[in-house]
């Protein structure tokens, strides 16, 4: 788990110092490329969380569904927390210490750092509280707009043309795209396991 998390981490740094170099040069494609390959990374480390309890044989030497659910929910929340981590780092990297320019990058970046910290303590509070069924229910129902705002956000870029923009705000909206993607499909993910987990939990004997 600790390895994983490190490999990730060291993804994001490299994506960063990657998005930085093309913001330098002018480089859109390098920089979709390096915003790619932490989306990637943190994708393939959602897989490798959650895939195990999408199947009964996945996890029969796992905890029990029970148990799992507010440990999976903490580290679908962390994961989360990642992702809007680097997209804070991402922005503010670029737009302050590089020539680009664009006058709402630090705003962005700051209020991506504070969503990234509300959804680590956010997680650390899960982990440790009592996991209840209306606690379920409401973690599930954000979760559920969660994705679906960073969805319809993914889609006004695209509707509006913005995504396509030549102007300083072009880094930026390769980090809104490639985080919203993230965002997406990582509570697509937790959805999924949440579900499953639940449904086990009420009636082990239908999911064996």
């Amino acid at each position: 788990m600790q390895s994983r998390r490190a490999a990730t981490i060291a993804v994001l740094l490299a994506s960063v110092a990657g998005q930085m170099a093309a913001a330098n040069a002018g480089a859109i494609g390098f920089a979709a490329f390096a915003a790619g390959a932490f989306l990637l990374a943190a994708l393939r480390a959602g897989l490798i969380l959650n895939r195990p309890w999408w199947s009964p044989a996945g996890h029969a030497i796992g905890p029990s569904p029970l148990a799992a659910q507010p440990v999976m929910a903490a580290r679908n929340g962390e994961l989360l927390a990642l992702g809007y981590g680097w997209g804070a780092l991402s922005l503010l990297a670029i737009y302050l210490l590089t020539p680009l320019r664009w006058q709402h990058g630090w705003e962005y970046g700051v209020g991506m750092a504070l969503i990234a910290a509300l959804l680590a303590a956010l997680a650390r509070h899960i982990a440790q509280a009592a996991w209840t069924e209306a606690r379920f229910k409401t973690l599930l129902a954000v979760s559920v707009l969660h994705g679906t705002a960073a969805l319809t956000g993914l889609a006004w870029l695209v509707a509006s043309g913005k995504v396509w923009s030549l102007k300083g705000d072009w880094a930026a909206n390769i980090v809104f795209v490639s985080g919203a993607l993230l965002i997406a499909a990582i509570s697509a993910m937790g959805i999924a396991t949440a579900i499953r987990l639940s449904a086990e939990t009420r009636n082990p004997l239908t999911l064996a």
